[in-house]
């Protein structure tokens, strides 16, 4: 922020301090006091995130503090520092209120990331008087932000939501192959040779003619839809790493042919990726809550590895953990580049038209080469995942984009290609492959005990079915239309305590929070609640909650009665052989 910025306090006519910039008023010359709260009222809202962009003399964020309740936060950003220098003191004394000065905007946007998991697109953003003439550039970079941060939740709970059963069917019967397959772990510093990870960006077609040079001497990692594009130009790579829970990645999958190249798959991939290969696989976890339910079911240690919203995130993790050498990303456009979807031969190729566009609402952003570039907001969530992801390795100086086209991820280290194979690959030298066969098989003992185990979680699901039937039954007896009974809240407390047990422990465990946080955040509190409103809110949310709870045991049972199936198909094997 520019430092020619002259601030003048003055006396307001009832007596209160205020505060100039420039030629510009932060506050009433007359009352403030006043003018603050009704300010207040007009832009406090229950539930919701409040962003204050300008604090000036305070009188604006003590009251909306004041209004703050454990359902509501305040965050202010304020560009000028002088003013804030007067302010910390007065915001330690706020409730549920924090101060960010206008200068540390990644800060903000770091601050408002973890906000929105709470608050979902709930944030208001107000701005105090004349900030937004004085300050007219972080006011607007400041709504980019908020924007892009509200935008991307959205594509990602939609993204989780859509997925959410599928998530569920998938993990639970990649259990069956995970049981018997290579932990991620023995993958770790396997090699000290280059990877190149490939994505199925439009820039990757021009890459391909190198790449074919130097695939003997390189490890190559391919972003699971990418190695139909690979294929086609004859390149198989060493590991194709597959995520995606989704009927359309299966397809990618579905008519491949495969000699050399091995699976590293999450629990979340289409469980039929992983029948149709028909090969053990190399196996890891995305998800750090079921990190200790997935060892104590099958008795192994499944590595979380972090990522993002595309397998190319997975993908360059994956990358930095089984080398000690350099990384290169080819193809990671995130951007329409020349109008292109994907790279040729990829199933999902498309020419980008205006109706495109329009329909999923694209825009241009910085581009690899500083020039400007064609994506949208998925693609912009997957870029922040890159930002994310690099801060988080320890060695972020070997990975290198060299991707030459589409989005500019901040924080890589950019050179071409060629740069980085005459850098990096050795020509006299070849990788050795990594042999699955060293990893011993399960035995039959060891599929016997497993069986066991899934049964007790079968019984589990079961009990859970049988107690949110009876806390539905309880809640229909409630004959009162203003308050509950009672004996009723006494029974309902008892089904808790015991569905308590069920919630600490076991796939319930995890399938229950996001259906609990999902029903909560539809039935928020309103403004001056009168009890009968509040009694007609807590029940239809009991019921929606029971309800949900009773459809996902249901479901989730269904899926472990066919993963016990499989396992005794398993065992017979094992018997039909001895």
């Amino acid at each position: 922020m520019s430092k020619n910025y002259k601030v003048v306090e003055e006396i307001s006519k009832s007596g209160h301090k205020i505060v100039k910039i420039n030629d510009y008023y932060l506050h009433s010359k007359y009352d403030p006091i006043k003018e603050a709260k009704r300010f207040a009222e007009k832009h406090f809202k229950k539930n919701f995130l409040h962003i204050l962009f300008g604090i000036g003399a305070g009188y604006f964020a003590k009251e909306l503090s004041e209004k703050l309740t454990e359902d509501e936060f305040l965050i202010i950003v304020d560009p000028f520092e002088k003013i804030i220098n007067f302010q910390f003191e007065n915001i330690e004394n706020y409730n549920r209120t924090i101060l960010i000065i206008g200068e540390k905007k990644e800060l903000f946007s770091q601050m408002l990331e973890r906000f929105v998991g709470i608050f979902g697109k709930r944030i208001c953003f107000i701005t105090s008087p004349n900030y937004n003439h004085i300050a007219i550039d972080y006011y607007h970079d400041l709504l980019k932000i908020v924007k892009d941060c509200i935008y991307m939740e959205v594509v990602n709970i939609n993204t989780i939501n859509y997925f959410s059963r599928d998530w569920e069917r998938n993990f639970t019967l990649n259990l069956f192959y995970a049981f018997n397959d290579i932990p991620f772990k023995e993958l770790k510093n396997f090699y000290e040779e280059p990877v190149v990870v490939a994505s199925g960006g439009p820039s990757l077609t021009k890459q391909i003619p190198l790449l074919k040079s130097i695939r003997n001497h390189i490890v190559l990692i391919s972003s699971g839809s990418t190695i139909n594009t690979l294929l086609s130009h004859h390149i198989e790579p060493d590991f194709v790493v597959t995520i995606d829970g989704g009927i359309n990645n299966y397809k990618h999958f579905e008519d491949l042919n495969l000699k050399n190249t091995q699976m590293i798959y999450s629990l979340s991939n289409h469980h039929k990726i992983r029948e149709h290969f028909n090969s053990r696989s190399v196996v890891f976890n995305t998800n750090k809550e079921v990190e200790k339910y997935v060892q104590k079911l099958i008795n192994k240690d499944v590595d979380t590895i972090l990522g993002g919203a595309s397998v190319a995130t997975y993908a360059l993790s994956i990358a930095e953990k089984i080398t000690t050498g350099a990384i290169a990303l080819i193809g990671q456009d995130l951007a329409y580049t020349d109008n292109k979807s994907h790279a040729e031969n990829n199933k999902n190729f498309k020419v980008i038209d205006e109706e495109a566009i329009k329909k999923r609402g694209m825009f241009y952003t910085k581009g690899y080469f500083e020039d400007q570039v064609l994506t949208d907001y998925p693609f912009l969530l997957m870029k922040n995942n890159f930002e994310h992801l690099l801060k988080t390795f320890k060695n972020p100086e070997r990975i290198y984009n060299c991707t030459e086209g589409g989005i500019k991820i901040e924080g890589y280290q950019q050179i071409s290609f060629q740069q980085f194979c005459e850098k990096f690959v050795d020509r006299n030298k070849i990788p050795v492959s990594f042999n699955k066969k060293f990893c011993l098989e399960k035995t039959r003992d060891d599929w016997e005990k497993f069986l066991k185990l899934v049964r007790e979680e079968i019984n589990k699901h079961e009990n859970v079915e049988r107690l949110v039937k009876d806390a539905i039954s309880l809640l229909k007896r409630n004959k009162s239309r203003s308050n509950f009974s009672t004996k009723i809240l006494k029974e309902l407390d008892k089904v808790d305590e015991k569905l308590k047990k069920y919630f600490k422990d076991g796939f319930m465990s995890i399938i229950a929070q996001p259906i609990i946080i999902k029903i909560y955040h539809n039935n928020l509190p309103k403004e001056n609640e009168s009890e009968k409103e509040t009694y007609q809110r807590v029940y239809k949310r009991s019921l929606n909650l029971y309800s949900e709870l009773l459809h996902a045991a249901a479901e989730s049972k269904s899926n472990f009665q066919f993963l016990k199936e499989k396992i005794e198909k398993k065992i017979k094997v094992f018997n039909n052989e001895g």
